[in-house]
C-alpha cells in the first residue's frame, strides 16, 4: 500500500510539484484554522477563569469582612462595661451581687445577639475561672455551672488556639466562631466567647459566585477541607481537599486544573478560610467547540479552494520541466568512464534552455574534478604509506649496531643472534606492502623493538604485554604501536632517574571496541605540552607532515581515523613525575587474506 501511494511521486516531478503546492497552500489554511480554534478555546477559557477569579476574590473579601464584623462583636462584649464590671462579681459572697452580675451579663449577650440576629443563632460565654457557661439564643437562655471544661473549649485550650472556626457538631448550616479570653499578664486562658453563626448569611453572595448549575461553591478551612457547600452539583468537595494548601495561597485568588475540573479558590485575608469553586472543564470546552465547528467548515472549504488553485499552478509550472526531463531521456546516463553523451537542446532561450546548455559542461567538469581529487588522494595515501615503510630511526639503528658490536666482544653468539634476528624481523615487517596488519603481528613487532631496548638497558628496562585471548587477528594499521612505545623509551624513560623503567601494553575488548593501553612510569609530560598534544589529537583534519621530522602520534591517530572513522583514534594522558598513558581504540574486526610474512622471532 505504501509503495503504491509513493510510486507516482517518485517517478514524476509534476506529481511532486502538485503535492508540494497543495501542501504549501493547504497547510497555512489548516494551521490558521487550528490556531483560530485554539485561540477561541483559550479566549473562552481565559474569560471564564478571569470571571470566576474576580467573583471568588470579591466573595473572599466579603467573607473576610463579615467575619471581622462578627469578631468585633466579641471584642464589643469583652470591652463592654457590663462585662468588665460584673465578671468578677460572679463569685461574690453576696448572692444578690451574683444574681445582679449574671443578669447583666445575660442582658449584654442578648442585646449583642439581636444586633446581628440575621447572622447569629446564639452566643455563648464561658468563664473557666468561675466555672460558668452562659448561653443565649432566640429560643432559650441558660446559665450552667461546669465542673470540667466543656467541648469544644477543651480541644481549643489543648491546642493553644486563640481563635477557631469549626462547623456545628450537629447542624450543617451553622458554624462556631470562637475566641478565647486571655489574662493580660501571662496570656493564660480564662475562658472564651462563642458565636453560633448561620452559614446562610453568605447565601446571597455565594449565589452570585455560582451561576452555573453544574458548578459547586463551598467554604474550606486552611487545609482545603470543606466546611460548607452551596449548590446542587453532584460533586464531592472532599475529593478536591488535597490539591492546594492554605499556606501556599494565603491572601491570593488562584485556579488549579484537577482532572476534568477547574478549581478556583480565594482566601479570606484575615482568616484561615477559603472560598472554593469547582467548574467542570466541559463548560469551557462546550462553547469553544461550537466556535471550532464553524471554523472547521470554513477551513475545509478554504483548503479545497487552495488545493484547486495549487494544482492548476503546479500543472502550468511543471510543463517546461517535464519537457526538459523528456529531452534529457534521449541522452546517455553519465558513465564512470568515457565522455558523457549529452547534447544541449536549442528550442528554448529561457532558464530551462540554459539548464540544458549547462548540463553537459557541468557533468564533464564534475567528472574531471572527481577524478582529479581521487587521484590526488590516492597519491597522498600512497606517499604516506611509503614514508611509513621507509621510516626507521637512524639513531635507533646506529645504537643497535653499536650494541651488537659491543656484544661481539663480551656476549655469547646466541645472544648476538637473538638481537640480529629481532632487528631483521623489524625490517621485514616494516617493508610489507599492506598498510593494515593484525594486532598479534603489531605486538610481535613491538616486542622485537623492546627486546633490543632491553638489551641496551639490562636489569633496568622491563616490558610486558597483557592481551585478552582472541584479539590476535584484530585489524590495525601497521606501525600504530611502535611509535608509542618508542616515545615512552626516548622521552619518558631515558629522562627518568630511577631504579627500574616499566612499559606495559594492555589489550582488552569492550563490546565492539578494542582498547590498547600503553603505560610507562617515566618522567611524564608538562601540562602545556600535554594540552597541545591533546588538542592536536582531537583535531578532525588530517595532520600536515611537512613540518614534522618523523611520524608519531598524530600520524597514528590520523591513519586509524582514516581506516575506521572518527569514533576511533589515540588519546594521551600524563602526570608530571608519574608517567604517561596512551590509549588506542580500534574496532573489533578481522580481514581475510592478511597472512603475509609470519613473525618468527623464536623467543
Amino acid at each position: 500500500m505504501f509503495r503504491w501511494l509513493v510510486q507516482p511521486f517518485r517517478k514524476s516531478i509534476r506529481n511532486k510539484l502538485m503535492l508540494g503546492m497543495v501542501l504549501i497552500a493547504a497547510i497555512p489554511v489548516i494551521v490558521v484554522t487550528l490556531l483560530a480554534m485554539r485561540n477561541a478555546h483559550d479566549s473562552m477559557e481565559e474569560e471564564i477563569i478571569q470571571s470566576n477569579r474576580s467573583r471568588l476574590t470579591w466573595v473572599g473579601e466579603y467573607l473576610d469582612e463579615r467575619l471581622r464584623r462578627l469578631n468585633n462583636l466579641i471584642y464589643s462584649i469583652l470591652y463592654s462595661p457590663a462585662y468588665v464590671d460584673n465578671i468578677d462579681l460572679l463569685d461574690s459572697d453576696s448572692l444578690g451581687r451574683q444574681f445582679s452580675a449574671q443578669s447583666a451579663l445575660m442582658d449584654l449577650l442578648t442585646s449583642t445577639l439581636y444586633s446581628e440576629i440575621d447572622s447569629l443563632h446564639g452566643i455563648e460565654l464561658y468563664t473557666m475561672t468561675k466555672n460558668k457557661l452562659f448561653y443565649v439564643s432566640n429560643q432559650e437562655f441558660a446559665i450552667t455551672n461546669t465542673e470540667s471544661i466543656p467541648e469544644p473549649w477543651q480541644q481549643m485550650f489543648e491546642n493553644r488556639l486563640d481563635v477557631q472556626i469549626v462547623n456545628h457538631p450537629s447542624q450543617p448550616g451553622r458554624f462556631y466562631l470562637m475566641r478565647t479570653i486571655n489574662r493580660f499578664e501571662d496570656r493564660s486562658k480564662q475562658g472564651g466567647i462563642l458565636l453560633d453563626v448561620r452559614w446562610d448569611m453568605l447565601g446571597g453572595v455565594l449565589n452570585m459566585a455560582n451561576p452555573e448549575d453544574e458548578s459547586l461553591v463551598y467554604i474550606a478551612d486552611g487545609e482545603g477541607n470543606p466546611l460548607y457547600r452551596y449548590g446542587d452539583a453532584d460533586l464531592e468537595p472532599a475529593a478536591f481537599a488535597g490539591i492546594f494548601r492554605g499556606a501556599e495561597a494565603a491572601g491570593e485568588a488562584g485556579v488549579v486544573e484537577h482532572g476534568e475540573y477547574y478549581v478556583f479558590y480565594s482566601a479570606a485575608p484575615s482568616w484561615p478560610l477559603f472560598v472554593v469553586k469547582i467548574v467542570p472543564a466541559s463548560l469551557i470546552n462546550a462553547s469553544a467547540n461550537k466556535t471550532g465547528q464553524y471554523g472547521l467548515v470554513i477551513g475545509f472549504i478554504s483548503v479545497l479552494a487552495s488545493a484547486g488553485i495549487a494544482v492548476f499552478i503546479a500543472l502550468q509550472t511543471s510543463k517546461p520541466i517535464v519537457r526538459l526531463a523528456k529531452s534529457m531521456q534521449r541522452f546517455n546516463v553519465l558513465a564512470p568512464t568515457g565522455p558523457a553523451d549529452v547534447r544541449p537542446g536549442k528550442s528554448r532561450i529561457d532558464e530551462i534552455g540554459m539548464l540544458e546548455a549547462k548540463f553537459a559542461s557541468m557533468t564533464e567538469r564534475l567528472r574531471d574534478h572527481i577524478t582529479t581529487e581521487y587521484v590526488l588522494n590516492l597519491q597522498r595515501q600512497t606517499a604516506q604509506l611509503k614514508a611509513l615503510q621507509a621510516q626507521i630511526n637512524p639513531h635507533f639503528l646506529h645504537n643497535t649496531l653499536q650494541m651488537i658490536g659491543g656484544m661481539a666482544m663480551s656476549k655469547p653468539p646466541h645472544e648476538i643472534y637473538q638481537v640480529i634476528r629481532a632487528l631483521s624481523d623489524m625490517f621485514r615487517y616494516i617493508v610489507r606492502e599492506s598498510d593494515l596488519s593484525t594486532l598479534g603481528k603489531e605486538l610481535a613487532h613491538v616486542g622485537n623493538f623492546m627486546y633490543i631496548q632491553e638489551r641496551r638497558y639490562p636489569n633496568k628496562l622491563r616490558f610486558a604485554v597483557e592481551a585478552e585471548p582472541g584479539l590476535e587477528g584484530c585489524t590495525i594499521p601497521k606501525l600504530s604501536l611502535q611509535p608509542i612505545v618508542e616515545n615512552a623509551v626516548k622521552y619518558g624513560l631515558e629522562a627518568e632517574i630511577g631504579d627500574e623503567w616499566h612499559v606495559r601494553a594492555i589489550c582488552a575488548r569492550i563490546g565492539d571496541t578494542v582498547v590498547i593501553t600503553v603505560r610507562d612510569n617515566g618522567a611524564g609530560i608538562v601540562p602545556e605540552r600535554l594540552s597541545r598534544l591533546q588538542r592536536q589529537l582531537q583535531a578532525s583534519h588530517d595532520p600536515v607532515w611537512e613540518n614534522e621530522e618523523r611520524i608519531g602520534l598524530r600520524n597514528v591517530n590520523a591513519r586509524i581515523r582514516m581506516h575506521f572513522g572518527p569514533p576511533y583514534g589515540v588519546w594521551i594522558d600524563s602526570m608530571r613525575g608519574e608517567g604517561t598513558t596512551v590509549t588506542v581504540t580500534i574496532p573489533y574486526s578481522t580481514k581475510d587474506g592478511m597472512n603475509g610474512d609470519q613473525d618468527s622471532s623464536g623467543r
